[in-house]
């Protein structure tokens, strides 16, 4: 779970940087007064006092920021190194040291300075994002677009013989340990967003972290009209698997080598667009396969499924012709959360920053 809580930290935080641009402490360079001398003795008379102003800011910074993985928290480490040169930096203004060394702790900190302000996590390519499933106690859409999700019931069984799993999504700890803060699938339960075109682009990234319950062939994650549009699924041996329609043909492809560890959570993005179908596992590039032409618009709409293959008033259990057949259960089973759905596909880079930002320490 990740969630939008701290926004406004961010803007506490940023006056501080800009005051420390505008009084130079993040943009000059620290004077200090320096005379020849022909022996070898150090002479400690340096001017510490912009050093000084520069720990004393820097250590507001520290002191506001909030580690975390929300938007406008920082990673742990990036506060961490933050505060090992803000400890250089103190022992240096109380200690006995050359204009150059108090020269060189300030170059220090001030790149430490700058290093911590860009590690702040910020949203990926938002401009991009279509809608975010935080799973923080609910299935709402963490973005603007209210692309809310409704917990459903599914079906399972076997061909000629369906039944209601009679199951909701039930709330769950997720990776950082968190009651209630993803969602377990069990049973053919699911959920169901409401079909809008914004849900159906013609290139498409799908970014989530999974924790699968059981190895199974037909393992469904996310679905929109099965293979008349798109389904991303974990197949044999927990592949990622997406298949796709296109005008040019239907897209077969798996992440074979890289596969998801029953019992673990793992973070999984697939890209769908740009001449190819690529895979990444845990933020690492796994597989990329070709692709012709851009995902087709649906003929008749049809409700997004998270967990499922298809919404359940949309199956047919008589008419082994028609595109909606039911062939038996497939369904997901273990857990999901934090499912992020762009209409763009995500860059290498992109891919890397959303595991760094929601990856447990």
């Amino acid at each position: 779970m990740i969630s939008l809580t701290n926004q406004t930290m961010t803007l506490n935080i940023k006056p501080l940087y800009n005051l420390l641009i505008a009084t130079g402490l993040l943009a000059g360079t620290l004077i200090t007064s320096s005379c020849k001398h022909n022996d070898a003795t150090p002479v400690y008379t340096a001017n510490k006092a912009q050093l000084k102003q520069l720990t004393d800011s820097l250590n507001l910074v520290y002191t506001s920021s909030i580690e975390g993985h929300d938007l406008g928290q920082y990673p742990k480490q990036a506060r961490t190194d933050l505060k090992e040169s803000l400890d250089l930096a103190a022992a240096v203004n109380t200690g006995n040291f050359t204009s150059q060394e108090v020269s060189n702790a300030y170059a220090n900190l001030r790149r430490a300075a700058t290093a911590f302000s860009g590690r702040i996590i910020e949203e990926v390519a938002a401009a991009n994002l279509v809608a975010k499933w935080l799973f923080t106690g609910n299935a709402m859409d963490a973005t603007a677009n209210h692309h809310d999700g409704q917990l459903m019931s599914g079906i399972i069984g076997t061909e000629g013989h369906p039944a209601d799993g009679g199951t909701l999504p039930v709330l769950t700890t997720d990776r950082f340990g968190q009651a209630g803060s993803a969602y377990e699938f069990t049973n053919g339960a699911y959920i169901e967003v409401p079909y809008t075109v914004a849900l159906n682009p013609g290139m498409l990234s799908i970014s989530l972290w999974i924790n699968p319950k059981e190895t199974n062939s037909d393992n469904y994650m996310m679905s929109l009209d099965r293979w008349n549009g798109f389904k991303f699924q974990l197949q044999t041996d927990n592949f990622l698997y997406m298949t796709v329609k296109t005008p040019a043909s239907t897209f077969d492809n798996d992440s074979n080598p890289g596969k998801m560890t029953v019992g673990a959570w793992h973070h999984a993005v697939v890209t769908v667009g740009n001449g190819a179908i690529n895979f990444y596992i845990d933020g690492a590039l796994s597989k990329s396969t070709s692709l012709a032409g851009t995902l087709v618009q649906l003929a008749s709409p049809v409700n997004l499924a998270i967990g499922q293959q298809l919404p359940k008033d949309k199956f047919n259990f008589t008419d082994s012709t028609d595109p909606n057949y039911f062939y038996g259960g497939t369904f997901f089973r273990g857990s999901l959360d934090d499912i992020r759905y762009y209409n763009k596909v995500l860059t290498t880079a992109e891919v890397t920053q959303i595991y760094n930002n929601e990856k447990p320490n």
